[in-house]
C-alpha cells in the first residue's frame, strides 16, 4: 500500500544511492513503470498471438507425424538387429567367416599410447582426457517484482552480483552496473579435449562412433605441481592459478581433468570392460546398416549381454517416442490457447463470464489437441500397423461424441423444460 500511495518515495528511484555512497554493496534495484494495454490493444494483440498459435499449431503435425515413423523404423531395426547378431567367443581370436555381419562381444579397453598434457604433467593410459578450465568471475543475478497500481504496472528489477568459478567467459560490459564488476575479456588458458587412437577391445579396433559412446567420467586427482609453474597451487582435484586458492580472486583459473575408459597399464583403477555391438569388417569394428533404415553402434559400459543392450535401446526408444509425443501435443495445446484468446479477451470486461470462457476455451483447446495429436499419431502408423492406426482415431474421436452427446442431453433437457412449462 505504502508504494501504491507513494510511489515517488525515496529508495524507489532507478539509481541506488548505496553505490553512490560508497557503500560496499553487490545488488540494488530498478524502478520503471509500464502502461497497462487498453481492451482493443488487448483486442488487437490476441490477433497476433492468433496467428503465432497458427503456426505452433500447423509445426506440431511434421513433428509428431516424423516421430511415429522414427519411433517405428528405430524398433524394426533393434528387431532386425537381435535376430541377426552373431556372439563372439572371445574378442582375441577373429574369424573372417564374420564379416559384414553384426556381432557382439565383451572385452576390456586397450590403447597403445598415454594420453598426456604436457603443460600440466598430466598423463594416463585412457580413451578420453579432457582439460576442464574454470575462471573466477563475477555474475549478475536478475529478478523481478510487479505491482499493479492503477492504469499502469511498477516493475521492480533486482540485480545482484556475486562471484562463481564459470567455464565460460562472462561479458560484464553487458552488466546493468559494470562498475565495480569487471571480468577479464579473455582466458589465458584454454579447455583441451584429446582421445585415444587406435582403441582396441582384444584384437578388434573400434570405429570413431565407437570410441565416442565411451564414458563413465572420473575426475583426475593431481599430485604434483607441473615442472616450471611456481605459481601454479593444488587443492583438492584442482590446478589453481591463484594467490590463496581458498580466497580466489577475480581473474583467477583453476583447472581440472577427467577421464574416460581406463585401459592398457594405469595407476588410475582396473582397466575398464565395454560390451559392443557392431558390425565387423575384418578386424575392425564400425556401423552396421539395417536394412529397416538405421545403423547399429552400440556400446555399453560393463559386461551386457546382447539381449540386454537391444532391450535398453528399445526402452530409450519408446521413452524418446513418448517425451516426442507430449512435445507435439503441448504445441497444439499451446496453439489453441493463442487462437482461443481472441474469445477471451473479448468478453474479458465481464467478469463472471470471463471466467467462465476462459475455462471453456482451456477445456476446448485440451480436447482438440488430444483428439488431433491421436489422429497425427494414428496417421503414422497407418503404414506400419492399420488395425492400430484405427483404435487409435477410434479412441480420438471419443472426446469429440461425448462433447456431442453432452450437447444433445442439454438441448433436450431444455426442451422439456419449456414443455413443462
Amino acid at each position: 500500500m505504502y508504494r501504491a500511495h507513494n510511489p515517488d518515495a525515496p529508495g524507489m528511484h532507478n539509481t541506488p544511492p548505496s553505490y553512490y555512497d560508497g557503500m560496499n554493496t553487490d545488488s540494488y534495484t530498478r524502478v520503471s513503470y509500464r502502461r497497462n494495454a487498453g481492451y482493443f490493444e488487448r483486442v488487437g494483440s490476441s490477433f497476433c498471438g492468433a496467428l503465432m498459435g497458427i503456426m505452433l499449431l500447423f509445426s506440431a503435425f511434421p513433428l509428431l507425424f516424423w516421430n511415429e515413423g522414427r519411433a517405428v523404423q528405430t524398433a524394426q531395426s533393434l528387431d532386425e538387429g537381435l535376430s541377426a547378431v552373431i556372439e563372439l567367443q572371445t574378442p582375441d581370436v577373429i574369424f573372417d567367416s564374420n564379416n559384414n555381419k553384426l556381432v557382439h562381444s565383451s572385452g576390456p579397453l586397450r590403447t597403445e599410447w598415454e594420453l598426456t598434457d604436457e603443460e600440466y604433467g598430466v598423463s594416463i593410459f585412457a580413451c578420453k582426457l579432457v582439460r576442464n578450465v574454470e575462471m573466477y568471475q563475477w555474475v549478475e543475478h536478475e529478478s523481478k517484482r510487479e505491482y499493479q497500481e492503477g492504469d499502469r504496472t511498477r516493475v521492480e528489477t533486482t540485480y545482484s552480483y556475486s562471484k562463481e568459478w564459470k567455464s565460460q567467459l562472462v561479458n560484464s560490459g553487458s552488466f546493468n552496473m559494470p562498475s565495480g564488476h569487471h571480468n577479464p575479456n579473455f582466458m589465458a588458458i584454454k579447455a583441451v579435449s584429446k582421445e585415444a587412437s587406435p582403441v582396441y577391445v582384444g584384437n578388434y579396433q573400434l570405429s570413431k562412433g565407437l570410441i565416442n559412446r565411451i564414458g563413465n567420467h572420473r575426475s583426475y586427482q593431481p599430485k604434483d605441481v607441473p615442472k616450471g609453474k611456481a605459481d601454479v597451487k593444488i587443492l583438492g582435484e584442482y590446478f589453481y592459478h591463484s594467490l590463496d586458492p581458498q580466497r580466489p580472486q577475480v581473474g583467477d583459473i583453476r583447472v581440472s581433468f577427467t577421464f574416460a575408459g581406463i585401459s592398457g597399464d594405469s595407476k588410475h583403477g582396473s582397466v575398464d570392460r565395454v560390451s559392443i555391438i557392431a558390425r565387423q569388417n575384418g578386424g575392425f569394428l564400425s556401423a552396421y546398416q539395417t536394412k529397416a533404415g538405421d545403423k547399429l553402434e552400440l556400446l555399453y559400459d560393463g559386461d551386457h549381454s546382447a539381449k540386454e543392450m537391444f532391450e535398453n535401446e528399445q526402452k530409450t526408444n519408446t521413452l524418446v517416442t513418448w517425451v516426442l509425443r507430449f512435445i507435439g501435443w503441448l504445441l497444439m495445446f499451446i496453439g489453441l490457447q493463442m487462437i482461443t484468446d481472441i474469445v477471451r479477451q473479448i468478453v474479458s470486461f465481464i467478469p463472471i463470464i470471463r471466467d467462465l470462457v476462459s475455462l471453456a476455451t482451456t477445456i476446448l483447446s485440451f480436447s482438440l489437441a488430444s483428439s488431433l495429436a491421436l489422429v497425427t499419431i494414428a496417421i503414422g502408423w497407418f503404414a506400419y500397423r492399420p488395425l492400430l492406426s484405427l483404435a487409435i482415431i477410434a479412441g480420438a474421436a471419443v472426446p469429440i461424441i461425448l462433447s456431442r452427446q453432452k450437447a444433445e442431453k442439454s438441448k433436450g433437457e431444455e426442451s422439456a423444460k419449456d414443455l413443462h412449462n
